[in-house]
C-alpha cells in the first residue's frame, strides 16, 4: 500500500473513534513507561482533529513542556508554559516564544497517521519531523501515540524516514530501539 493510500484510510478510520476515550487508555500505557518517569523535558505536538488527544498532558506541572514552532521547513523547540498560542499555515496553534536548544528535550512525541511494529511511521507528508529528527542526539527517545487500529504490520520507509523508539496504543506498547 503506498503512503498517500494509507494516510487516506487512516484519516478516514480515525473519524469513527471515541478520541477522549483511546486517548486516555493512551496516556495511561504512556505513563506507565520508564522512559516517561525519566523524562522531564517533553516535546510534543499540539494535536488538531482527530489525533490522539497531547493538550491535557501539558496540564501535567511535573513535566517541562516544549511545542513544535515552523521556521521555513524546519521545527523548532519553543517553549509551552501556557503561553498565549497563534495558528501557523496548517491552523496548528504554535508558541510565539523564542527557540531553545533540541539537546535540552529528554523525549519527543511525534504525530502519526499510522505506524508499523518496527518503528517506520508515516507523518502528514510535510517532512518537518523527519528533518528534525535527524538532527536530534540518539539519546532522545522518540515516541509515537497511536490508536491501535493504526499499528500496520509493514510501512515501506524511504532513506530519510526516522524510525520512532516506542509506540504506545490504547491495547500496546512497542518497543523498537530501548
Amino acid at each position: 500500500m503506498q503512503k498517500t493510500e494509507i494516510r487516506n484510510r487512516a484519516k478516514k478510520l480515525r473519524k469513527t473513534l471515541n478520541h477522549r476515550e483511546l486517548s486516555k487508555k493512551i496516556h495511561e500505557n504512556l505513563f506507565s513507561l520508564p522512559e516517561w518517569i525519566n523524562s522531564s523535558n517533553i516535546f510534543c505536538y499540539y494535536s488538531v482533529n482527530d489525533e490522539v488527544i497531547t493538550t491535557d498532558l501539558f496540564l501535567l506541572k511535573e513535566k517541562k513542556w516544549f511545542l513544535p514552532r515552523i521556521s521555513d521547513k524546519n521545527l523548532l523547540v519553543c517553549p509551552y508554559n501556557n503561553c498565549k498560542l497563534v495558528p501557523n499555515k496548517y491552523d496548528i496553534p504554535e508558541p510565539n516564544t523564542d527557540a531553545i536548544d533540541s539537546s535540552k528535550i529528554d523525549m519527543i512525541i511525534i504525530p502519526a497517521l499510522a505506524a508499523d511494529k518496527n518503528g517506520n511511521r508515516i507523518g502528514y507528508g510535510g517532512g518537518y519531523y523527519d528533518r528534525f529528527l535527524s538532527s536530534l542526539s540518539k539519546k532522545i527517545i522518540k515516541v509515537v501515540l497511536l490508536y491501535s487500529d493504526l499499528v500496520l504490520e509493514n510501512i515501506s520507509s524511504d532513506e530519510f524516514d526516522v524510525k520512532c523508539d516506542i509506540i504506545v496504543t490504547d491495547k500496546e506498547i512497542y518497543k523498537i530501539n530501548c
